[in-house]
């Protein structure tokens, strides 16, 4: 729960962000349909995001909802992005369903990786300028693939607009300065990716469908017109008022952080491009519908050429779940590689990331002479499905959110970075791969080897003291960091049960219980103090229970009516929370916590592995029977 932005998205299966490009420090994930850079937070927000309507474009069904809509959706957008241009039809709709209701002003948020978006984002503002933001902006998604200066100089003679003005604007350091001021704007929500969006200042991230904005729309047009009547606002004044005391966010489960250190990844069975016996080893988890796959699939080329010998590419499967034909397109792929002809297949779906429907798929085997009615049978066999489910499995485990994602001999490198940072970070890894090649180790014995000796140091906990449940003398044991109001830990509570419960766990799980209560939930330091109290009396897991079964209803009052439920003194428990009696062995069970690097809840440390968040039950059970492998059980 450490970020402090409402993210009204859905999340994907595996709360996986968009295809991501990082170049700067990693961004915190994006929702689906979003991609995502970091940004530096700056400005006093409120104020800038009611100050930007004097000069952004702004548009609505009617000329009076231009300056008296009740609700106002300011869209941080990029002119590149395919999410982006998604949403615009979802904008549409919500203006025709909210005539009177619904403006819209639009912000240029151009990312970096995206080469043209801040040339088209100029030539949208220099049209703004000569009255035909509109015309431009539709004009420029409308030809996302083909945006450069010939475009723009051409788009704006259609438009009958001044020529040399429009040049010369272009080229105007006011509009680029505009442009910064937007992305600064942002910064300060919390925006980091496009499409975005702040309706009366409530985040919605991503190309959401119109049910999602509907419903955040629905909900400020209801406090709009409370807060209208109560204060007698309208217009500007009513939107700054809404932007002012917008609902506060709501506190988000804490992320998994990337993986440190080396990972592994089982390559049986894994397609491998180069040198077998390379000293280096890439594994690339990669989705063929992902635009920035597609480009690190060139660049992997090009590394694989200045380094032959040297380094090897082995495939992994990970169609992400928001990219429709992505799924198909990896079985396809698989059935190539049954019949000998992955890598060529793999180069042909990149190079028709628009052609990945199922003819398509049959017809790229058809041009590489594969047996297409075998073809057709692998690709749509269970066995071939499951080998993709696999993939995606051992991805999630390695600490995959997005693509494309690779691991060089174990160690991280994420997105689809440059030519340069790839070759540096070979140069390490060959560095690093010198010891074991003197000993004449090479291709997969290297690799295993390599990672075998260098896994991350086991997290440890004291957990002396601390209340536990299952066998005190169980070869695992899930060290859980939890916070009594967190909705998040009280979901997890669910799977915990339904582990402790599972009879291939029988006797070989004990689970520690460790407070870590934030201090935005102003209810459960207290709730904290009384679980204490609780385990000193014999009580604690009823009373466990108890706070989680009831999170709305934490204060002193009905602490002391549970206890007295399950049978402790409530005097007694209040005299301990009037004079504080448990608050240090919950700051030193916060101590611990920051000890580890854990500042969010819930968060486990299971055999020194950290897990953070309310993962799936199969998560938990991937590191549990890591630990139990390693455990010899």
């Amino acid at each position: 729960m450490k970020r402090a932005i409402i993210v009204l998205a859905a999340i994907s299966l595996f709360s996986f962000s968009a295809c991501k490009k990082v170049e700067q420090s990693a961004p915190a994930p994006a929702a689906p349909g979003v991609e995502a850079v970091a940004a530096a937070q700056t400005v006093d927000a409120a104020k800038s995001l009611v100050l930007q309507l004097n000069v952004l474009p702004v548009k609505a069904a009617t000329e009076a909802a231009k300056t008296n809509a009740k609700v106002t959706i300011v869209e941080f957008s990029d002119y590149e992005c395919p999410f982006c241009s998604r949403a615009e039809p979802t904008i549409a709709d919500i203006m025709k369903q909210y005539p009177n209701d619904v403006r819209v002003a639009f912000v240029n948020n151009p990312l970096p990786m995206h080469k043209n978006a801040e040339g088209a984002a100029k030539a949208a503002l220099a049209a703004q300028r000569q009255g035909k933001f509109w015309e431009m902006h539709e004009a420029l998604f409308g030809n996302q693939r083909g945006l450069n200066d010939a475009f723009y100089t051409q788009k704006a003679a259609e438009l009958g607009l001044d020529a040399a003005k429009f040049a010369a604007d272009m080229n105007d350091p006011a509009i680029k300065s505009l442009i910064d001021k937007g992305m600064k704007d942002g910064a300060a929500y919390g925006i980091s990716g496009t499409p975005s969006f702040l309706i009366n200042g409530v985040l919605l991230v991503g190309a959401q469908p119109v049910d999602a904005f509907k419903k955040v729309v629905d909900a400020e047009l209801a406090r709009a017109n409370q807060t209208a009547g109560a204060k007698n606002l309208s217009g500007d004044a009513l939107y700054e008022e809404l932007v002012k005391t917008a609902p506060k966010p709501a506190p988000e489960e804490p992320e998994e952080e990337a993986p440190t250190g080396r990972v592994h990844v089982d390559l049986t069975n894994a397609p491998v491009l180069g040198n077998a016996d390379a000293p280096v080893t890439i594994v690339e988890f990669t989705d063929f519908q992902c635009p920035f796959c597609s480009k690190a699939n060139k660049t992997l080329h090009e590394l694989l050429n200045a380094n032959p010998d040297k380094v090897r590419i082995v495939f992994r499967h990970y169609p992400l779940p928001f990219h429709d034909k992505a799924k198909l397109a990896h079985q396809a792929a698989e059935a190539a590689k049954a019949q000998g002809k992955f890598w060529e297949y793999y180069d042909k779906l990149f190079d028709h990331q628009n052609a990945l429907d199922r003819d398509s798929l049959i017809k790229h085997a058809k041009d590489l002479g594969l047996d297409e009615a075998k073809f057709v049978a692998d690709m749509d066999s269970p066995a071939t499905v499951a080998v993709v489910e696999a993939d995606l499995k051992a991805g999630s485990d390695a600490g995959v959110r997005g693509t494309p994602h690779f691991f060089l001999n174990g160690t991280l490198l994420s997105g689809a970075q440059p030519l340069p940072a790839f070759q540096g970070a070979l140069n390490k890894e060959l560095e690093a791969a010198q010891p074991y090649i003197a000993k004449g180790l090479k291709g997969n014995a290297l690799y295993e080897q390599v990672i075998k000796d260098n896994k991350p140091a086991p997290l440890v906990v004291d957990i002396a003291g601390s209340p536990f449940k299952g066998a005190a003398d169980a070869p695992v044991t899930i060290i859980q960091f939890s916070d009594f109001q967190c909705p998040y830990c009280s979901r997890v509570e669910g799977t915990i049960d339904q582990l402790m419960a599972d009879p291939a766990y029988a006797g070989k799980i004990k689970v520690v219980f460790k407070q870590l209560p934030l201090p935005f939930h102003d209810k459960a330091q207290k709730a904290a103090e009384a679980a204490l109290f609780a385990n000193a009396n014999g009580k604690f897991w009823e009373m466990h229970k108890k706070m989680f079964d009831n999170q709305g209803a934490l204060d002193v009052e009905n602490l002391k009516k549970y206890a007295t439920e399950i049978g402790l003194d409530a005097a007694a428990l209040e005299a301990a929370l009037n004079s504080d009696q448990y608050k240090a062995a919950v700051e030193a069970d916060a101590a611990a916590a920051a000890g580890v690097k854990i500042s969010g809840t819930p968060s486990f440390i299971i055999n020194g592995v950290s897990l953070v968040g309310a993962q799936p039950i199969d998560k938990f059970k991937s590191v549990i029977d890591a630990a139990l492998k390693d455990a010899g059980k």
